[in-house]
């Protein structure tokens, strides 16, 4: 695992690979993700699983993921988003997560597939830019 404190904003990053980064602020239980270039689905549950290891350790009431840098869709993922990730962490404390989405058609579909199947068990919304993701996230305690 690589562990990095960015003094600036505070953000601890919970790992990165080729595809993407985590990173965590402690003060406001916090994760936000982040994800860039082609998708790969291995790289995404790579990811995601790290982010599950440092919930089971660490408090995370709220999450933010940025996909908007993302290209392709992580359809391929989705049993593993419903079987395994929101499980784990609506189990650990998870109560709200905002996604920022990239243009692709079939990302957004996708994320309203998401939505519909975990809506019911943590407040999920998706939005067409990080800073909008931000402020609604921002406004939940």
């Amino acid at each position: 695992m690589y562990i990095q404190v960015n003094n600036e904003n505070m953000l601890e990053l919970i790992y990165k690979n080729e595809n993407g980064a985590a990173h965590y602020d402690a003060q406001r239980k916090l994760v936000k993700t982040q994800y860039k270039g082609i998708v790969k689905v291995e790289a995404i549950t790579d990811l995601l699983r790290h982010v599950i290891a440092y919930a089971e350790k660490n408090e995370i009431r709220l999450m933010c993921a940025n996909l908007t840098e993302m290209q392709g869709t992580f359809s391929g993922a989705m049993d593993f988003f419903e079987n395994e990730f929101y499980p784990s962490m609506i189990k650990n404390g998870l109560r709200a997560y905002a996604a920022a989405l990239s243009k692709d058609v079939f990302t957004k579909f996708a994320a309203s597939q998401l939505q519909k199947k975990v809506g019911g068990k943590l407040d999920w919304q998706a939005f067409s830019s990080i800073e909008d993701a931000e402020q609604w996230i921002e406004k939940h305690p």
